[in-house]
């Protein structure tokens, strides 16, 4: 029994040793980059972890040297990825944070506006895995025009995407249907606040990519895809954290779910909190957004806006935060149709993470699969 246990050994030794040569000779640079950056270190700092200079790693990723094949494991161990994650020979896609969308460079760390360029590069090799099986929406973005305005821009949507008059219902569903990939993915806790949503039309396919925590109120978030959907429309060039392409998104956004021909007579004519929360549920914005549709409108005075903020701070009963989940046609659900739809016609779960050299867990996670609900935590004594 000994023997042919040690036997087994030798040639599941033997076998992972060819694979690590093959990956060593096959070895792509941005995909230690990749790895690095989704693990939020620096190239110091992974060299600390594989006994390696930072020098070594920076000839690595910029393909002046290749690690030997034995330290393709540690690195695979240490980065939590597959040691197949390193070999070329598969589509990558290549995102400089500069093309896309982020609210404020002077709050977003270059760490994690790259991590969250990796993220859109994944999602992107997702969607093109995908699309190998699966046919998706084409994408339907009317174009416009350069002097085009936010709000104009916002009506030329709607009239193209047939949204009638009155709220915009199942934003995000409309969304995806016109090819817009839209999906959830955590930063991590202290990159929250940072890096809420982005989006970017570099790799092709337009991506918006929120975080889980922008989800946990259903307003803020149909007003964040909104948003990011006024960048696409209306900034083919990015300007991370410009001021002026900000406030056209927001303008957009507004328009978009809040039309000013529809919405400005059905605003009370003084700031009855109780009017605005009931319009807030009908229409699927906030109530702080409706304040501040009311001093765009000029229907109340920017001191009155201010002062409406400061009393919703202090009455928790108008501070709403139902999750996206509660509400039809809101979730994100393009990926994970089209991977279903996949299934039905062989392709397996795992098999799709093979191919993406990706762990399963790491696939359930680009596809959105995240439970934003609290984790209940049993302590013994």
């Amino acid at each position: 029994m000994a023997d042919e246990k040690q036997g087994q050994f030798e040639l599941f030794s033997s076998t992972s040793g060819r694979r690590n040569v093959d990956v060593a000779r096959a070895f792509e640079p941005a995909r230690l980059t990749q790895a690095r950056v989704l693990r939020e270190w620096t190239k110091a700092e992974l060299a600390e972890e594989i006994h390696v200079s930072p020098a070594a790693v920076g000839q690595y990723e910029a393909g002046a040297s290749t690690p030997r094949a034995e330290l393709l494991p540690i690195l695979a161990a240490k980065l939590k990825v597959p040691v197949e994650f390193f070999a070329a020979g598969r589509p990558l896609g290549r995102l400089d944070a500069a093309n896309a969308h982020f609210r404020s460079l002077r709050s977003t760390r270059a760490k994690d506006r790259a991590k969250a360029a990796t993220h859109a590069e994944q999602v992107w090799e997702l969607t093109y895995a995908l699309e190998k099986r699966v046919r998706l929406p084409g994408v339907r973005l009317p174009s416009m025009p350069d002097d085009t305005s936010p709000s104009e821009a916002a009506g030329i949507l709607r009239q193209a995407w047939n949204i009638g008059p009155g709220p915009f219902p199942h934003l995000a569903a409309t969304i995806e249907a016109h090819g817009i990939v839209i999906t959830l993915i955590p930063m991590t806790n202290e990159a929250v606040t940072r890096v809420s949503a982005y989006s970017t039309d570099a790799l092709g396919r337009p991506l918006i990519i929120v975080t889980p925590e922008r989800a946990a109120s259903v307003s803020r978030y149909r007003f964040t895809c909104a948003h990011e959907i006024g960048h696409l429309l209306l900034h083919p060039n990015p300007l991370p954290g410009d001021r002026q392409q900000e406030r056209e998104a927001d303008e957009f956004a507004a328009e978009l779910l809040t039309p000013k021909a529809e919405i400005e007579p059905l605003l009370p004519r003084t700031m009855r909190l109780a009017s605005l929360e009931k319009l807030s549920r009908s229409w699927g914005v906030s109530i702080e957004s409706l304040v501040r549709r009311m001093a765009e409108l000029r229907v109340v005075s920017e001191i009155s806006m201010r002062r409406a903020y400061q009393r919703l701070n202090n009455l928790a009963e108008f501070r709403r935060d139902d999750p996206v989940a509660m509400y039809p046609g809101e979730m994100p659900s393009l990926l994970r149709e089209g991977l279903a739809l996949a299934e039905q016609h062989g392709l397996t779960r795992a098999a799709l993470a093979e191919e993406l050299c990706w762990t399963t867990a790491h696939l359930s996670e680009v596809l959105g699969e995240v439970d934003s609900r609290p984790e209940l935590r049993i302590v013994r004594d």
